[in-house]
């Protein structure tokens, strides 16, 4: 009886120390594995080339919209006025831009608040130009190798949804693109140069964005599943103790969540590029002497203010841009918690680094262009950091799916198929 009391003793310790022995195997583990993720990373990309190809698309929509962003503040989506994707190359001759020129003039005496000039058409010409090549070599480049990846069967299953998605995204936004120019031409030629409205139609531009926006995270998406091997999310959730599994989910919601409000800052900056409300109040935090403007809701009928009103579409606009800022570091600072921190892979903790990173490096880049009246190239590197903090925001989400419960089937499922 005494040996078996002593032995009872002896296990009990035994038994309060086994959760904690898991859990600093499971610490070790992450950390000693991090090194072989990205290995095992790189491999996966190595061997199947269509991750590079995912990401490389991803990227040649990502600068289309930076140079979109450039087309749309120079005014020059109506530069082209003919759609004829067969001409690979602009007009190489002077004589050659003088003669659109002279077909354009008439619509840019009415269209610009100031005269154009021939030099101010060519500059505008040029952007227009490489914005639609920038788009036909997008569809060429994702065209190709889908067709050639598909015959070679070397498209799991798991992304061909968000691949049919990426198809009917970009015919729809070809589609829009195109009806853009053609509304903003035939609205304004015969037109009052003073009645003469001087934007595209804000939702227009808007959905224009979206639609760029929405494709560059299927093809990130996409992409992330082929680079990273599904067996690390089934590897981490048996690793990771079960109140650890409901922090980085709570994290990872949280990360949703923030994800979605940054969206809405995109689209409200979109409504700022297609009325020129960047080029109004240009101080901050004030706009001009005040801290909310007069004439907020002066347009009739008032729902015209949300998408009309430069006081009001800017100051949406900066409201949600900071308020996005304060999500990101707030959320940043709950995943940085030890308990929290010591539970994430070293690939999620550089996601969120980086994440972080992008947030602020987008907020100051955005004071910095509004208090210089936005020039050129400073809108093009705002709109270039937008498609970083998505880029981003994709990665830390996917990186933390391991904690995502209603996930687990589905990505032991994956893990499955790819042993």
């Amino acid at each position: 009886m005494l040996s078996s009391l002593l032995l009872a003793r002896r296990a009990t310790p035994s038994k309060r120390l086994a959760p904690m022995r898991r859990h600093a195997q499971a610490r070790c583990a992450m950390t000693l594995s991090g090194g072989e993720m990205t290995a095992k990373a790189k491999r996966s990309m190595m061997d199947n080339p269509a991750a590079w190809w995912l990401f490389g698309c991803a990227g040649l929509v990502g600068a289309t919209l930076t140079v979109g962003a450039a087309a749309r503040l120079t005014r020059s989506g109506a530069s082209m006025l003919y759609w004829v994707p067969k001409d690979s190359f602009p007009p190489r001759s002077d004589l050659d831009l003088h003669r659109e020129f002279e077909v354009y003039e008439d619509f840019a005496r009415r269209h610009q608040r100031r005269p154009m000039s021939f030099e101010d058409f060519k500059r505008n010409f040029k952007f227009e130009n490489l914005h639609r090549k920038l788009g036909e070599a997008t569809t060429l480049a994702y065209l190709g190798p889908l067709a050639y990846f598909y015959v070679k069967e070397k498209l799991p299953t798991s992304i061909q949804p968000y691949l049919a998605g990426v198809l009917a995204l970009g015919a729809t936004q070809m589609y829009l693109g195109r009806r853009l120019v053609e509304t903003q031409v035939n609205q304004q030629h015969g037109q009052d140069p003073d009645e003469a409205p001087n934007f595209v139609a804000p939702h227009g531009l808007t959905f224009h964005s979206a639609f760029s926006m929405a494709n560059m995270a299927l093809l990130l998406w996409a992409g992330l599943h082929l680079a990273y091997p599904a067996t690390r999310a089934t590897q981490l959730r048996q690793l990771t103790l079960s109140q650890g599994l409901r922090d980085v989910g709570e994290i990872r919601r949280y990360y949703q969540y923030v994800t979605a409000l940054f969206l809405g800052a995109a689209g409200a900056g979109t409504l700022v590029a297609a009325i020129d409300a960047g080029k109004e109040f240009n101080t901050f935090p004030k706009m001009g002497d005040r801290w909310i403007p007069d004439g907020l809701m002066d347009r009739k009928p008032w729902v015209r203010n949300f998408y009309e009103n430069v006081a009001l579409v800017q100051l949406d606009h900066r409201v949600l841009a900071v308020g996005t800022l304060a999500a990101y570091s707030y959320v940043f600072m709950l995943a940085r918690r030890p308990h929290i921190w010591e539970n994430l892979p070293p690939e999620a903790k550089k996601a969120i680094n980086w994440t972080m990173l992008a947030v602020g490096g987008q907020v100051a880049g955005g004071i910095t262009m509004l208090v210089n009246a936005v020039p050129t190239t400073l809108a093009m590197v705002h709109q270039s950091g937008a498609g970083l903090i998505l880029g981003t925001s994709l990665w830390t989400l996917y990186t933390l799916r391991f904690a995502k419960p209603s996930g687990l089937a589905q990505v032991a499922k994956m893990a499955s198929k790819a042993l």
